[in-house]
């Protein structure tokens, strides 16, 4: 587990039958904890220890196939699951990479509940090639989401998360993604917002308050 996840306060009550989860506001994970955790992946998902948005001694993780399969990440923490809008998760922000050879890649964000109402992003993102660019996605648009899996609406998906997916695919977009061989790095997910920016805000306000005063 990383440091970084009890700093937040994360809540999480796990059960002979089941886990109830909340999702985390403020959550943040830069994989420099040795591990690929709180992400799994069908295809080769591993932790490099180097080359990260830090450069040299960050860490990240990358999603690889050398043969045209399945590509992408999902997780099922905590932190990513439960009821969002409840837990005023707004979106997420993440890092990608298009590390290695040069591979077209197209990249959704995946989310809801797994072949009950899970949703998709219509827009893909092309990561850049060997270089790292961030990304924010956020969960205020229904128009921007398409229900790739059973029914109900997008806002009703996002009060019953058990997945959150990052993977490559093509219009039209269902269920089963279209095959690619390739990778991509992926590095320093944050759950949206931050608490500690309102916090900052208010004293901000309040010293302007004061010197007024």
């Amino acid at each position: 587990m990383h440091p970084l996840r009890a700093a937040v306060g994360a809540a999480m009550l796990a059960l002979a039958t089941g886990a109830a989860s909340a999702a985390t506001p403020g959550f943040f994970e830069d994989f420099n904890n040795g591990t690929v955790d709180p992400f799994y992946s069908g295809a080769s998902l591993v932790w490099v220890p180097s080359g990260g948005v830090g450069g040299a001694g960050d860490g990240y993780i990358r999603a690889s196939r050398t043969s045209p399969g399945n590509l992408g990440l999902a997780s099922a923490d905590a932190p990513f699951v439960g009821d969002l809008t409840a837990d005023g998760v707004t979106g997420i922000s993440f890092w990608l990479n298009d590390v290695g050879n040069a591979n077209p890649l197209a990249i959704h964000v995946g989310i809801g509940r797994a072949f009950g109402n899970f949703w998709l992003t219509r827009n893909p993102i092309f990561p850049p090639h060997n270089a790292w660019q961030e990304y924010t996605i956020l969960f205020n648009n229904p128009a921007d989401w398409v229900q790739i899996a059973g029914s109900g609406t997008f806002n009703e998906a996002l009060t019953q998360v058990d997945r959150l997916l990052f993977r490559h695919d093509l219009a039209p977009y269902t269920m089963t993604p279209d095959a690619i061989a390739g990778d991509f790095g992926f590095d320093r997910i944050r759950v949206l917002p931050e608490p500690a920016s309102g916090t900052l805000l208010l004293c901000a306000l309040a010293l302007r308050r004061r010197r007024r005063a």
